[in-house]
């Protein structure tokens, strides 16, 4: 008896999150065509193919809601990048980590396409404590990035003057952008991760002076940045 009560809890349960990811998923539509001023629980309950007012047993309001779903766009990304990172063996270099890092960005940021869009259209438009609350998960994952970068420094991977504070807005701009201009018809996800990680790595310009050139391939072939 006890095992079939068990057994019926975790049905219920497992029912209760699918429906809470639909809500989601629909409040992440939703929230990015009409804004957060725009947006009422209501269309949100009907896109999700709720009854009216069983939304409310999900979330209470519509700040608890979109606060769910900015959450909800930045964990993926932190977790992927973790796992990614994670997955790496302990020698790998600056190169093999920042590369796997950007690659698994771009792939969370593009598989949950709405959430992303939403988090960059309405960010500004929320209630306060609802962005400070986002805030606090956006700087854990740019002190991921920062110590993924100071690291290489300390290794002598980084040049000793290059400012890691310029280099992590640099590339998670690049990065967040890349979800308005994506098409998955086009360049794969490999294929613009390998690009964004040889513009941060090896720059755009070629150097000519043949001295300096050799060092630079030397320096690359090593797993440093911007040697000399």
């Amino acid at each position: 008896m006890q095992t079939e009560q068990r057994g019926g809890m975790k049905e219920k349960l497992a029912k209760s999150a699918i429906s809470r990811k639909r809500v989601l998923d629909a409040a992440a539509a939703v929230f990015q065509n009409y804004g957060y001023a725009g947006t009422t629980m209501r269309v949100v309950g009907e896109r999700a193919g709720l009854k009216a007012g069983s939304i409310y047993y999900h979330f209470v309001s519509k700040e608890e809601l979109i606060g769910a779903v900015l959450d909800l766009a930045m964990q993926v990304v932190i977790d992927g990048v973790q796992d990614a990172l994670d997955a790496l063996p302990a020698e790998a270099t600056l190169r093999e980590r920042v590369e796997a890092a950007i690659h698994a960005h771009l792939t969370a940021i593009i598989g949950i396409g709405d959430y992303t869009l939403t988090t960059r259209r309405v960010f500004g438009q929320v209630p306060e404590a609802i962005r400070a609350q986002s805030l606090r998960l956006r700087e854990s994952y740019a002190a991921m990035w920062h110590a993924l970068l100071t690291e290489g420094q300390r290794r002598g991977e980084v040049r000793a003057d290059a400012n890691l504070v310029l280099a992590r807005l640099f590339v998670l701009g690049a990065l967040n952008w890349t979800v308005e201009w994506f098409n998955p018809g086009g360049l794969s996800i490999d294929s613009v991760a390998r690009s964004f990680a040889s513009v941060l790595l090896d720059g755009l310009v070629e150097d000519h002076n043949p001295r300096a050139t050799g060092k630079k391939k030397s320096a690359i072939r090593n797993g440093r940045i911007g040697a000399a």
